[in-house]
């Protein structure tokens, strides 16, 4: 998720940032909405982080929705149909 989408939608992704990082409030970042540096400042300051481990953990929590998009999107092909819509598929099985 980029963080635009994440600030389109930010009442609901506030919480979901709340819940990952206990130690702070929705209340707390509420008035910060679309700033991410001082989002990770709040974070840092309340979880024993610097503020670059705190705003990269931030961006692999907003990155992590699409990461389980992507990997979703892959199991869906198994090897038949992988091997099917490869370009080389007389590769995967040769003719005798």
């Amino acid at each position: 998720m980029a963080w635009t989408k994440l600030t389109e939608n930010w009442s609901e992704n506030l919480q979901a940032i709340a819940r990952r990082f206990p130690h702070v409030s929705a209340q707390m970042l509420d008035p910060l909405k679309g700033e991410l540096m001082e989002i990770s400042r709040v974070i840092a300051q309340t979880h024993d982080l610097t503020e670059p481990e705190a705003r990269e953990e931030l961006e692999n929590f907003i990155d992590l929705p699409s990461l389980a998009r992507e990997a979703v999107d892959f199991r869906s092909h198994d090897a038949a149909t992988i091997a099917a819509t490869s370009p080389h598929k007389d590769l995967h099985h040769p003719r005798s």
